[in-house]
């Protein structure tokens, strides 16, 4: 099947891109044809797709220009250039079926009715809640969307919901009313993937047609599983993986783990850090930035075990599978998809509140023999995330609509 994959990042800056690279790979090996549509970036995989991808635009004042910001303010809402550019590809290349990822701000959806025209079935897995909430993350500092949705736009704006910026908050709400107002997402976009029944769930609540959802959990390749779990004893320590900030926990987790003043036992965050994150200054505290994957699988199999703090609904958990296939425990909060994943008392922890998760670091700290049981059990449930499961039913879906 000739399959067009589009993300805005053609590299592993998070779980969700990390997600697109590795089924971009699964596709080609096993016989489809698969061209790329993404952004031109520094750190993109190499593409031969390449000369298709849509200038890069970035509003980091310390990688990219005064242009490149402005440019990237406007992208958020529409782009002539993603869509002339689309429309290149799609000459060129011609797919069965278009399967979408990340694609606002640096993409932005005006590449969704030209592919429409064509006729072509159009996919979209939701990594996150961008289509149902103006900051991608369903928390508004604090607030959840769903008791903001109701008021007027100035909350969010007003509360800088958005990157901790008015201005980018306002941008934000602007460009969701804008897209909402348009209708684009749901005219042009035939099914949408969910990572999670906890996922598929909140876009229903929110007015999505429950049978334009399927659920599909992400995958992890069997032959990436590590079936001996190795611990350094004398560099014991738990690890936190994924985005080092306040919303996700990261500040918290450091001052708890303080507070329980755990003897011979470090904490390492590995992920990338937000430029207003202050990282615990602390003997036992140790940030390690951001990782490849494979230094992250070796910090991942040689540490006591994972933990989260974050409280956000998060539409899959891919740091929790990883800790799962790495033959490690994971503890963290009741909160979005993590309870899909883990059983808990069986290979981690779903906790409820603080005390409960404080509680379970330190039992599994001091208890070997649980973790080493945690561990089979981890590996055990991992292998129900394969990715020969994955594309049997994902190419499923994909001839259901290209034949449809």
């Amino acid at each position: 099947m000739k399959i067009l994959e589009i993300n805005k990042f053609n590299f592993s800056k998070g779980g969700d891109d990390k997600h697109f690279i590795d089924l971009v790979t699964l596709l080609r090996a096993t016989g489809n044809e698969v061209a790329v549509f993404s952004m031109h970036h520094p750190n993109n995989e190499y593409s031969s797709w390449n000369k298709y991808f849509v200038s890069y635009v970035g509003n980091n004042h310390q990688v990219s220009t005064l242009k490149q910001r402005i440019k990237g303010g406007l992208r958020m809402f529409y782009s002539w250039e993603a869509k002339r550019k689309i429309n290149q590809l799609l000459d060129n290349f011609q797919p069965d079926i278009v399967h979408l990822h990340n694609i606002y701000h640096q993409i932005s959806p005006s590449i969704l009715p030209e592919i429409k025209k064509r006729q072509i079935p159009i996919v979209m897995t939701l990594h996150d809640y961008n289509l149902i909430c103006p900051n991608y993350s369903m928390d508004c500092r604090g607030i959840s969307w769903g008791k903001m949705r109701n008021k007027s736009g100035l909350s969010f704006i007003k509360n800088r919901c958005f990157k901790n910026s008015y201005l980018k908050s306002f941008l934000a709400v602007l460009k969701f009313q804008f897209h909402k107002r348009l209708n684009i997402y749901e005219k042009n976009i035939d099914q949408y993937i969910s990572p999670s029944q906890f996922t598929k769930n909140i876009f229903v609540k929110n007015g999505f047609p429950e049978d334009k959802i399927s659920v599909l959990p992400h995958f992890y390749d069997p032959k990436n599983i590590n079936e001996k779990s190795q611990i350094d004893i004398s560099q014991k320590y738990i690890l936190y993986v994924g985005r080092i900030s306040n919303e996700k926990g990261a500040k918290r987790l450091e001052e708890v783990f303080k507070e329980l003043k755990i003897k011979n036992v470090s904490l390492y965050l590995a992920g990338k850090k937000d430029e207003n994150f202050v990282v615990e200054k602390a003997e036992n505290i140790k940030y390690l930035g951001f990782l490849s994957q494979r230094e992250l699988v070796g910090y991942i199999k040689n540490a006591l075990f994972i933990v989260s703090f974050s409280r956000l609904p998060e539409t899959f958990g891919l740091c929790a599978l990883e800790a799962l296939a790495n033959g490690k425990p994971f503890i963290g909060f009741n909160s979005g998809a993590y309870g899909e994943i883990i059983e808990n008392g069986e290979n981690g922890y779903i906790c409820q509140n603080e005390n409960e998760i404080k509680e379970k670091i330190k039992k599994l700290i001091n208890n070997e023999k649980l973790r080493n049981l945690f561990s089979q059990k981890a590996l055990k449930r991992a292998k129900e995330f394969n990715s020969c499961q994955y594309y049997e039913k994902i190419m499923k879906e994909f001839a259901r609509l290209s034949n449809s």
